[in-house]
């Protein structure tokens, strides 16, 4: 059976293929000296751990010297030396001053006022009114900032009569251990929100009471939407050991007061402590100043005592030098260094040292800082007391990380730019290198898919076989043997001829001893005989005649001038001679209403045509119908025989190659295989393709030929 597929459209398939291609495998070949970095970052991983390490062992050894220094200094730690009442735990009235770095504006907001669970002080009451205390240390000095939640402001109207119960609105009251002994108490009021300045009351000659400035302590009062603020500062040079705030609060002026705050109401006395480092601490601690290092001195309940903060680094330890630098600290560091600590965190751990340093045990920690890849050490040790029996203090030092880190990123940036510049130059020439080799190997390989034409033809020049390396060779090699093929299969295609020249005389000689034959008196077995030998000679000349078609139609192809022609009337007169040849089969034409100009020859379409109506009427039944179609757009043309009868077999077989053939010679002619492959020689040479398909309903076969439209 002769149809056609479309095996001359696919690639030839030679075998499985490789996910991986060759440029790949060189490319992830160059990519392993990526291993070059990679250890290069492991040394730098171990030189920054070393450097690491020393750098928290050498803090250490600095806090610890400079613990040494205030070991049994209970009076430079604490106020008055109250190493006993500062070493037992905070009551509900003490006040518990952290320590600012920078001198609050006494302007009654409380926006630049750090706030700490330490330092602040929350006083409610049942009707909705309340005090929050706010209290900081600053060099000499000790600021409070008082938020009253208040829904009767009553502004004082002292400044004209202090004394007189009339005029007394909402006030606030502070009271402190004097020096010398005794407690002062002292008022702030005032008329209208602005500055203040502190009051007290003193007895003079015969029991009479006036009323006296206190210029060291002053202030501001602001009032709120809720009630009022009051922010002031005390120098720390009058206070004792105790230290109080009281609010008295009234709804109308000269009206009964409600009392709130850290004072006993009654008698305005402060009870509470006010757990402060001495005045002379900070002076001491300058003397022991660093770039980049942070001291804080506490208690061992975690009050905050004093605090000098870090001079800045030179520039060359704090900059960042590009992108690069900062990847590499990042690929490195991994999760060793913390990237972000938030403050609540950076807090907790530093409460977490300070407990461990106060129960006698030195300890360090590193943490990320408050601004982009900064990394904090940080050493907590304690301070003992004369005997080093029991701890009076904990002294913790914070320094940036940027000197160790610094020095690694140097010498680890130079390393890691010079490793891979060199690794990607080698990528680069192994990637230059894989492309221009698979380029090679693509064109070689082309051409050999390529050798073969469709017209059966070898091509016998291949690229690269003036190369002088393996590739060449392999070039060569397959040169030679496309050479070799190429001799055997031409020897193959004049075969045919060949055999059909050298037969045809012996066939002829034959048929003419037949011919006197029959002529002469045979018994019957002898014209049994010879109608056997007749048969036999008939079908040798059947034979001779297939194998020389193929030869002569090829040979017309090469003698054919071109020419343009109306396929329509060609097609429209060989069917009305197929309509009186072939009686017993009936045939439908369908063409299209305008010419299908062709540029080739009208001869050699009807020898296709022929071919294709000769193996509809093999594959049909009589009575059948035959259907010719042609349809055309602008560029092609594509011809349609169907026919009825058995269909197309499942495999894709070669159906328009030269002596392919799978009919049964049921009818005694002998069938080569060439009908379809004249076919496919004629649609090659008039610019188209031949294919064939079962037909959608599964009663037939259709073949289709396209072929390329002349311009007009």
């Amino acid at each position: 059976m002769e149809w056609a597929t479309a095996g001359w459209n696919e690639t030839l398939n030679l075998g499985p293929t490789s996910p991986l291609r060759l440029r790949t495998k060189l490319l992830l070949l160059a990519l392993t000296t990526l291993a070059l970095p990679w250890a290069g970052c492991q040394y730098a991983k171990e030189m920054e751990s070393v450097l690491r390490q020393s750098e928290q062992q050498s803090l250490l050894a600095v806090a610890g010297t400079i613990a040494a220094s205030l070991q049994g200094r209970r009076e430079l730690l604490y106020r008055n030396g109250a190493a006993s009442g500062a070493a037992a735990a905070p009551g509900p009235l003490d006040i518990e001053p952290i320590v600012i770095t920078a001198t609050p504006v006494l302007d009654g907001i409380a926006d630049e006022w750090p706030t700490d669970s330490r330092n602040t002080k929350v006083l409610e009451r049942a009707d909705g009114d309340g005090l929050r205390l706010l209290t900081a240390t600053r060099e000499r000095w000790l600021y409070v900032l008082a938020i009253v939640a208040d829904n009767a402001l009553v502004f004082d109207r002292s400044d004209v009569t202090p004394l007189d119960t009339a005029t007394l609105g909402d006030r606030l009251w502070v009271a402190f251990d004097e020096p010398r002994g005794g407690q002062r108490r002292v008022f702030l009021a005032a008329s209208g929100p602005g500055a203040l300045r502190g009051r007290r009351i003193e007895t003079r000659e015969y029991g009479r009471e006036d009323v006296v400035d206190e210029p060291r302590i002053e202030g501001a009062w602001r009032a709120t939407r809720s009630g009022y603020v009051v922010e002031f500062r005390v120098p720390l040079s009058m206070i004792g050991q105790h230290f109080g705030v009281l609010i008295d609060d009234r709804d109308r002026r000269g009206g009964v007061r409600s009392s709130i705050g850290t004072l006993e109401p009654g008698e305005l006395t402060a009870i509470g402590r006010l757990l402060a480092a001495s005045p002379d601490l900070s002076e001491r601690l300058q003397q022991f100043a660093q770039p980049g290092v942070e001291l804080t001195v506490a208690s061992q309940t975690g009050t905050t005592l004093a605090r000098l903060d870090a001079p800045a680094l030179p520039q060359d330890y704090t900059a960042m030098r590009g992108l690069l630098p900062r990847l590499y600290r990042r690929f490195l560091d991994g999760d060793r260094v913390p990237r972000q600590t938030s403050d609540g965190e950076r807090d907790r751990l530093s409460r977490q040292q300070i407990e461990s340093a106060s129960s006698g045990k030195a300890t360090t920690a590193l943490t990320a800082g408050r601004y982009e890849n900064r990394v904090i050490v940080t050493a907590a040790v304690p301070i003992f007391d004369t005997n080093n029996k029991r701890v009076i203090g904990v002294l913790q030092l914070a320094q940036t990380a940027d000197r160790w880190l610094t020095l690694r990123d140097r010498a680890l940036t130079r390393l890691l730019n010079l490793t891979l510049l060199v690794t990607g130059l080698a990528v680069l020439a192994t990637f230059w290198f894989a492309g221009r080799l698979a380029l090679r190997i693509a064109r070689l390989r082309t051409a050999s898919e390529n050798a073969l034409t469709r017209e059966g033809r070898l091509t016998v020049e291949l690229p690269e076989t003036a190369a002088a390396d393996e590739l060449g060779d392999l070039s060569r090699s397959f040169e030679a043997l496309l050479r070799r093929l190429n001799g055997y299969t031409g020897y193959l295609r004049t075969l045919a001829g060949k055999l059909a020249h050298e037969i045809r005389t012996p066939l002829t000689i034959v048929r003419s001893s037949l011919d006197n034959l029959e002529h002469e008196r045979l018994t019957g077995d002898a014209a049994a005989y010879v109608a056997r030998a007749r048969q036999g000679a008939e079908r040798l000349n059947g034979i001779l005649i297939a194998m020389g078609a193929a030869t002569r139609v090829e040979e017309a192809i090469e003698n054919s001038e071109r020419a343009q022609f109306d396929l329509n009337a060609v097609l429209r007169s060989a069917v009305d001679a197929y309509t009186t040849a072939f009686s017993a089969r009936k045939f439908t034409l369908a063409l299209p209403d305008k010419p299908t100009r062709v540029d080739g020859s009208a001869d050699l379409i009807v020898q296709m045509l022929d071919k294709l109506i000769d193996n509809a009427i093999d594959f049909s039944a009589e009575g059948d119908t035959i259907t010719i179609s042609l349809v055309h757009d602008e560029l092609r043309a594509r011809l349609e025989v169907k026919n009825p009868g058995p269909l197309l077999p499942a495999s894709r077989a070669p159906l328009f190659e030269s002596l392919w053939q799978s009919r049964k010679d049921d009818d005694g002619r002998p069938h080569f295989g060439l009908g379809l492959y004249i076919v496919r020689l004629i649609a090659d040479f008039h610019g188209g393709i031949a294919q064939a398909s079962n037909l959608p309903d599964g009663t037939g076969v259709a073949i289709r030929v396209t072929l390329t439209r002349s311009s007009d």
